[in-house]
């Protein structure tokens, strides 16, 4: 639903309209029948636990942002920059190893440390990564992409394992697997959520920013005739075409640029609307309890 959201106009669609309704009665009936059911699939009861509870919100926070920002890299890469599909995975490659040797000294420092000031520092950074990615320009080379992608990757050890440690932290042991379902079923699904939306948001930013930059595609605007004139005269001299020929030319360039800067403006877009998104789940890591949690979860 949420990835044909942009192509069919959202609930201006019967087939958008029909499977929301069928999507929230399900859920709304799941959940009903979960919470009276004698003998529950999933038992409902472990969210009463404070730490449980907020331990899914920010899992399912950090999995869309994190699943939401992994996508568009690659995306980027490909669609805008014409990198392959191995060039593209190689971006991520580095941030892949970052995460792997970032693990162990995160647990290492959660004896020492809350756990929840680890994990307020781990939002911190991933939205101080995805604003960085705002300096997202054109002719981005390759490096600047790793650093980027790394950047954002830091953030992941200080988030995957301390979430997870406080989440099981007070949950019963006789609901162990009951909390396991439910952490893993947030995790999923906000993941899903995050890349539909953000691949849909791409889509809804490049159009408003092509609705802004058009009005300076106009022969009114000196300086889109000026460069108008500068490449059909290039293409003239360069490939001996008629003046009407290299202008048709030279227009369809002018816009290949416009459309270009448009898509570049959009991920710029996506990316601060990230960093944000991270910051309004910053406030929410110190409702965990104040523990440092040395070993703790090893049963879990």
């Amino acid at each position: 639903m949420l990835d044909r959201g942009e192509d069919d106009d959202w609930f201006k669609s019967p087939f958008i309209v029909t499977f929301g309704a069928l999507a929230a009665a399900g859920i709304l009936g799941a959940t009903v029948w979960l919470l009276y059911a004698r003998r529950p699939v999933v038992d409902l009861s472990c969210l009463r636990d404070r730490n449980f509870s907020i331990g899914c919100v920010l899992m399912a926070a950090f999995a869309a942002i994190l699943y939401g920002s992994a996508v568009l890299v690659p995306q980027l890469a490909q669609q805008r920059l014409g990198y392959t599909a191995t060039l593209a995975g190689l971006v991520l490659s580095p941030g892949a190893v970052l995460i792997v040797m970032e693990i162990p000294i995160i647990s290492r420092l959660m004896p020492h440390v809350q756990t929840r000031y680890l994990i307020a520092t781990g939002f911190l950074l991933l939205a101080l990564a995805l604003a960085y990615a705002h300096t997202l320009v054109p002719d981005v080379d390759y490096a600047t992409l790793v650093k980027m992608r790394s950047a954002q990757s830091i953030a992941i050890g200080f988030l995957f394992v301390p979430i997870t440690t406080l989440a099981y932290l007070t949950v019963p042991r006789r609901l162990n697997n009951d909390a396991s379902a439910l952490f893993t079923m947030f995790r999923n699904v906000a993941g899903s959520v995050g890349i539909a939306l953000s691949t849909a948001m791409i889509r809804e930013r490049m159009q408003v920013r092509m609705a802004h930059l058009s009005g300076h595609m106009t022969p009114l605007s000196q300086n889109y005739a000026d460069t108008l004139r500068r490449t059909a005269k290039t293409i003239m001299d360069t490939t001996g075409e008629p003046h009407a020929a290299a202008l048709q030319t030279a227009t369809g360039r002018l816009y290949e640029t416009f459309a270009s800067q448009a898509a570049i403006l959009a991920y710029i877009d996506v990316f601060a609307i990230l960093s944000i998104f991270c910051l309004c789940f910053l406030p929410l890591t110190f409702f965990f309890s104040p523990v440092k949690a040395a070993g703790a979860g090893a049963g879990h």
